[in-house]
């Protein structure tokens, strides 16, 4: 294992970016399939890490040789590590398979757009496996903006539709904001700590909190939360997701919003470590909020692709809940639960997308029977939505149980919130699987295209991925989720990696006991409670005056997001500074 070669895993995808639109002169397919080359390779040259990075064996490498000088590193460092690089092999596979469903679905773009599509979405997934790997700041604020760069120009890449472009417009505002917050965040570190390296400002901070840090807390929260989509935080997502092809989406959701959750568990156990601050108690409580209000605002969504960019906001608040809890159980679940949602909900977005591109309907209310049209999507999307809801033997039933496990005596307020939003998210996609697939529609469709191979690809290869994450828990827990939850919780050993050098992680055993008659009987009161609350709202001529409540707060104004992602700025920065007064 030879750490220098970790910079290749950015540079390939970067360089096929490059190539992209120059291969577009010749076929628009020769961009797409030279795209997917370039991610093929970061996959399996990190894959070459994993034996030893997932055994213990840890270590950095400084770009260019520019190593610490009298222990301050000047450079930027890249980490082989279990948490970063299982991020970063997930980028890389999944969105190759995201890539192989484009050469398909679009494949019949002009070859310029497809040269320019295949351009930005390496430099999107360029940027998350940089993000994966750095230990440096503001290194890291660097591929936040490649990453939101690259995502205005793939959410309004259909620039005939008026909303695409209002949706980029809302995204550029709110994530230009978010950066600014970062940059700000890494210059008042900067100019306290003179240190830009993760590993060297931890160190730094162990020996005190001075006000100007708990400031740029505040700061790379609302940065990092907002690209994570966590409330309040929000106002850009549901739009983009909308509005992007059905792969874009599926980038989007599944793996561009973990960015933010990465960032922030990196902070929060590696850098600002827990209990010399109030973050996580803070997370928890967003996390909850998020958990609750997102999947509510799921279930009273009519069109499919906001529905289901409604329950990424809930995901990402179940995720920061396990961040805040903190523990090793926690933990283990969070990273657990990252794969599994990077799984599902791009099978989720891959199959919203492929009715779209069908049918030309996005509305639930205009849809009905897919079922019989579309055996293939309806069985992914039903394996997607059972994996999400917590129902075994699918992914999200351990990657869920290990978070309830961590919550249920410490956090029984967390826990409760959390279930909640299990219960509310069946019913929002136990309502949206019956009214797109099994409801009686009186029109026909009109002839639908047959769905090509890479389509069926994409949808195998997900949904199987969301099978054997669920019926092999312990290899999961024991090889993967355990090692990364080790490391973020050890921040020396990060940060000596961080620093360009060499460690042993120390690894403790965790499992998962799928027979855990607790575990069970959630997981089935959810799915019990969900499927009568699907069936209660079908049957409801009139939503909920709570439900209205939260629409009317999601008003499509731009100008209202801004004021509430100031709104959690100053009251996240508030409560932190209280706190260490």
């Amino acid at each position: 294992m030879n750490p220098a070669l970790l910079p290749l895993a950015v540079a390939l995808p970067i360089t096929g970016a490059v190539a992209a639109p120059l291969l577009s002169r010749l076929s628009s397919r020769a961009s797409l399939i030279a795209s997917l080359i370039a991610l093929v390779g970061p996959a399996a040259l990190l894959a070459t890490f994993a034996p030893a990075v997932y055994g213990g064996r840890l270590s950095g490498h400084a770009l260019g040789n520019v190593g610490p000088v009298r222990g301050a590193e000047l450079g930027i460092t890249f980490t082989a590590e279990p948490f970063g690089l299982t991020f970063a092999l997930l980028t890389a596979t999944i969105g190759s398979v995201l890539l192989l469903y484009s050469l398909s679905e679009l494949g019949g773009l002009a070859s310029h757009e497809a040269g320019w599509y295949a351009c930005l979405t390496q430099l999107l997934l360029a940027a998350m496996i940089g993000t994966a790997l750095t230990a440096d700041l503001l290194n890291l604020f660097v591929w936040f903006e490649v990453a939101a760069l690259a995502s205005y120009g793939l959410a309004g890449f259909f620039l005939e539709r008026p909303w695409a472009l209002e949706a980029t417009f809302k995204m550029m505002i709110l994530t230009n904001l978010a950066g600014f917050c970062v940059f700000v965040a890494v210059a008042l570190l900067y100019s306290g700590h003179g240190a830009l390296n993760l590993g060297q400002l931890e160190r730094s901070l162990s020996g005190g909190v001075r006000t100007a840090d708990v400031v740029a807390l505040g700061l790379l929260l609302t940065g990092f939360g907002t690209k994570a989509g966590l409330m309040p935080f929000h106002g850009w997502l549901a739009d983009a997701h909308t509005a992007a092809p059905g792969p874009i989406s599926a980038l989007f959701s599944g793996l561009m919003v973990n960015l933010g959750v990465v960032a922030i568990a990196r902070l929060t156990l590696d850098v600002y470590t827990a209990g010399r601050t109030v973050l996580p108690a803070i997370l928890m409580v967003l996390g909850a909020a998020s958990a609750i209000l997102g999947a509510a605002l799921a279930l009273a969504q009519d069109d499919l692709k906001r529905l289901l960019a409604y329950d990424t906001i809930s995901q990402v608040g179940v995720l920061l809940t396990a961040v805040g809890a903190g523990t090793m159980r926690a933990v283990t679940g969070l990273v657990y639960h990252l794969v599994d949602h990077a799984l599902f909900k791009a099978l989720l977005f891959l199959c919203a997308g492929a009715i779209v591109h069908a049918t030309g309907m996005t509305r639930l209310s205009q849809m009905g029977g897919l079922a019989r049209h579309r055996p293939i999507v309806t069985g992914a999307f039903l394996v997607a939505t059972a994996s999400i809801a917590g129902v075994p033997p699918l992914n999200g039933y351990a990657s869920l149980g290990l978070i309830h496990d961590s919550l249920r005596a410490e956090h029984p307020v967390a826990f409760g919130a959390v279930l909640v939003a299990q219960g509310l998210t069946v019913a929002a996609l136990g309502r949206a699987a019956y009214l797109a697939f099994f409801r009686r529609r009186d029109d026909d469709y009109d002839p639908l295209e047959r769905m090509r191979p890479g389509m069926l690809i994409a949808f195998g290869t997900l949904a199987l991925g969301c099978i054997a994450f669920g019926v092999l828990p312990n290899l999961v827990v024991s090889h993967i989720a355990a090692p990364a939850a080790a490391v973020l919780l050890d921040p020396n050993a990060y940060a000596t990696i961080a620093l360009a050098g060499s460690t042993r992680l120390t690894l403790t055993v965790q499992s998962f006991d799928y027979f855990a008659p607790d575990e069970l009987l959630i997981s089935g009161a959810c799915l019990v409670a969900g499927l009568l609350l699907a069936f209660w709202y079908v049957r409801r001529s009139k939503e909920p005056i709570v439900v209205t409540g939260l629409r009317r707060l999601h008003n499509g104004s731009v100008n209202d997001y801004v004021a509430y992602s100031a709104l959690g700025l100053i009251g996240c920065t508030f409560i932190l500074l209280a706190w260490r007064r």
